[in-house]
C-alpha cells in the first residue's frame, strides 16, 4: 500500500464536526454518487450547497457587479465588495471561487467576502470565470488574468494601491490563484503580486492521493478526476502539463510572493498541498501553513460555527491585514 493510504486509515473525523454535520451527512448519503465524468450531476449537487436567495449584504459594504472584456471579447462579471469606511488608495484581493473548475460562482462566497472586506478594509474583487468543460484550460485562467490585469491597470480609479494586491481562492479557485501567481510572475506583472492566500487548493492533475473513500468528504477522488479531465481534457496527467494549469508541476517558485495555505488533514489535497508548501520553504519564501486534523475538504462551508472554522477565518483575516501593514 501507498504510505499515505496506511496513514489515512488511522485518522478519524473530528467528533465535533461529525456531530455538527450529521443532518447534512444523512441527506448526502441518500444522494446517489455521480458516475465518473458526470459533470451535470456534480453541478446539481454543488449548487444545492448554495443558498437560492441573494446574499445579504451588510449596510457597511458597497457591492456591485462590474463587467470587463476578456481578450476574446467575452464579458467577465466581477463581484466587488468594499467597506464604505476604507481608506483610499488601499489594498485589494482578487478572489477566485471553488467548484472543481466545473461549477459555482462568486455568489457562494459572498457572505465571507463581505466579512473579509468589513473586518480588514481590503477591497475584494471576485471573478466569475468561465467553467470547464465548455471552457477548458486556459480559458478560466485567462479570465482570471484579464481580471487581474484590469484591477492592476485601473487601480487608481478603483481606489486600490496597485503595490498591495493579493490573490485568494479556495479549492479549484485556490489552484487557479496559484496558477495565476505563476503567470503574473512570468508575464512580468508590475507591481508584482503582494501575497497569495490559498484554501485547500486543487493543484495536481495526476491524482496520486490514495485515500480512504469511506471517510466523509465533499470532494472525492472520482470528483477530482472528473474536474481535472473537464479542465485539461486528454492532456490530464500528461508529462508536459504546464504549471500554470497544474501548479504542483512548478519546479521553480523563486520570485513568487509569500504563501498562506490551509487544508484539512482528511482532505484528498493534503499531500499535494504539503509538497507545494515545501517548495516555498526550500526557496526561502515566507510561508504560513495550517493542517487541521480530523477535517475534510471544504469543512468550513458546512460547519460554520466549528472552532477550527473560526480559527481558519481568523488566520485568513490576519493575512488580508498584512496587505495593509507590509
Amino acid at each position: 500500500l501507498h504510505p499515505w493510504h496506511q496513514f489515512s486509515m488511522s485518522l478519524r473525523l473530528d467528533k465535533e464536526f461529525a456531530a455538527a454535520i450529521a443532518p447534512f451527512a444523512g441527506a448526502m448519503a441518500n444522494i446517489p454518487k455521480p458516475a465518473l465524468h458526470d459533470v451535470e450531476a456534480r453541478r446539481q449537487i454543488l449548487s444545492s450547497f448554495a443558498s437560492s436567495s441573494p446574499p445579504e449584504i451588510p449596510p457597511e459594504i458597497d457591492d456591485e457587479v462590474v463587467s470587463i472584456t476578456a481578450a476574446d471579447g467575452y464579458k467577465i462579471p466581477i463581484w466587488r465588495f468594499r467597506n464604505k469606511s476604507s481608506e483610499k488608495p488601499g489594498p485589494a484581493v482578487l478572489h477566485i471561487h471553488g467548484g472543481g473548475f466545473i461549477s459555482l460562482s462568486p455568489a457562494m462566497n459572498a457572505p465571507q467576502m463581505c466579512r473579509y472586506a468589513l473586518e480588514t478594509g481590503v477591497q475584494i474583487f471576485s471573478v466569475d470565470y468561465r467553467l470547464a468543460p465548455e471552457h477548458p484550460y486556459p480559458t478560466p485562467l485567462e479570465d482570471c488574468w484579464d481580471a487581474l490585469s484590469w484591477l492592476n491597470k485601473n487601480a487608481d480609479v478603483l481606489g486600490v494601491d496597485a503595490s498591495r494586491i493579493g490573490v485568494m481562492g479556495e479549492s479549484a479557485g485556490g489552484g487557479l490563484s496559484a496558477g495565476l501567481t505563476l503567470l503574473a510572475r512570468d508575464r512580468g506583472l508590475t507591481p508584482p503580486l503582494k501575497r497569495q492566500i490559498l484554501g485547500y487548493p486543487m493543484l495536481d492533475d495526476r491524482n496520486d492521493a490514495d485515500v480512504d473513500e469511506g471517510t466523509f468528504t465533499l470532494w472525492s477522488k472520482s470528483d477530482n478526476i472528473t474536474g481535472w479531465t473537464a479542465y485539461l481534457g486528454d492532456r490530464v496527467g500528461a508529462d508536459d502539463v504546464l504549471p500554470y494549469a497544474a501548479p504542483s508541476r512548478a519546479s521553480d517558485v523563486a520570485g513568487l510572493p509569500p504563501l498562506y495555505l490551509d487544508v484539512g488533514q482528511l482532505d484528498i489535497f493534503v499531500m499535494e498541498n504539503t509538497n507545494y508548501v515545501r517548495k516555498f520553504i526550500e526557496a526561502g519564501i515566507e510561508v504560513e501553513f495550517h493542517v487541521y486534523p480530523g477535517l475534510p475538504h471544504g469543512f468550513d462551508g458546512v460547519a460554520t460555527e466549528h472552532p477550527v472554522t473560526k480559527a481558519l477565518y481568523a488566520n485568513r483575516i490576519k493575512q488580508l491585514k498584512l496587505l495593509s501593514s507590509d
